[in-house]
């Protein structure tokens, strides 16, 4: 499963016409930035298209410019879970991703899970089981870009992660947890653009202090949506999570989202994932904001 997205992506680019997206430089035109580092920081009229990875989930393969930083973050999110005889409610604000661009093809990125407020209630007596409020853990990654950082038709980058355990309790597990994601791009004919994303993950047990696989497999289509804006884009996404955990169920989620271009390094976003089994959160609703300095 996990080699599936890749070999579909290596398919398409033998097939693809010679037809190139918005990042479709011919490889010749593709500028040489490796002079470039966090001290000697990309000039400004050299810097690639501003693209963040909000509003889906899947993690785009593009860095942030060496000398230069990014923050993303939600500004208003509301998960829904009814699973194993509770209903559970999520609000959560401000948890922004930091990106720091050390070199042209490389950046640090650090995501701070922000205020969470959570309530688990029975379904049958409607009584108060769980609940916790407080920041959430901490993640710390690394983005290199293997290829299409500032041109072609296909780019791909290798994402390694660890999860520091710093949430309030009742918001984690306590256990620090990682993985690496291996996210693709590849532009299509007519400003469609597909996304792909495979990812292991080693998560705790349910039942135990163990650790156990997890896989995820993303694949996503956007598209501008001309008619209203040039600067307005919509996406589709499918998500998918599957454990080796007997404990740990499953996940599917499909999920939509807009986003908005309001000033060439500033974009707002909303979207909404809804869980396709019984065991996904049923609903996540939300907002964000993303700007590059």
């Amino acid at each position: 499963m996990r080699s599936s997205p890749l070999r579909f992506a290596l398919l398409l680019l033998l097939i693809l016409p010679t037809s190139r997206g918005a990042r479709a430089d011919d490889a010749e035109t593709v500028p040489d930035k490796s002079m470039y580092s966090l001290f000697n920081p990309t000039p400004d009229d050299a810097m690639r298209a501003f693209d963040p990875e909000r509003p889906c989930k899947i993690l785009n393969p593009f860095t942030v410019d060496a000398g230069h930083f990014q923050v993303e973050s939600d500004v208003f999110d509301y998960t829904h879970i009814n699973f194993g005889g509770a209903g559970t409610q999520l609000f959560e604000t401000a948890d922004p991703v930091i990106k720091l661009g050390l070199t042209s093809s490389i950046d640090f990125e650090l995501v701070f899970n922000g205020y969470l407020n959570s309530a688990t209630h029975s379904n049958q007596t409607g009584m108060l089981i769980a609940n916790g409020h407080g920041f959430g853990d901490t993640i710390i990654k690394t983005k290199i870009n293997l290829v299409g950082d500032d041109g072609g038709t296909f780019a791909m980058a290798l994402v390694p992660f660890v999860k520091v355990p710093s949430a309030a309790p009742g918001l984690g597990n306590g256990v620090v947890e990682g993985g690496v994601a291996l996210p693709m791009q590849i532009n299509l004919p007519k400003d469609f653009i597909l996304g792909l994303q495979i990812e292991y993950d080693a998560l705790k047990n349910a039942n135990d202090s163990q650790h156990y696989a997890n896989l995820v497999n993303i694949a996503s289509f956007s598209h501008p949506v001309s008619f209203i804006s040039k600067d307005l884009t919509a996406s589709i996404e499918f998500f998918s999570a599957v454990g080796t955990d007997p404990f740990t169920p499953a996940v599917y989620t499909f999920d939509v989202g807009l986003a908005y271009l309001i000033a060439s390094n500033v974009q707002l976003d909303a979207g909404a994932n809804f869980g396709l089994t019984k065991a996904s959160p049923n609903l996540n609703l939300y907002t964000g904001i993303s700007a590059r300095f």
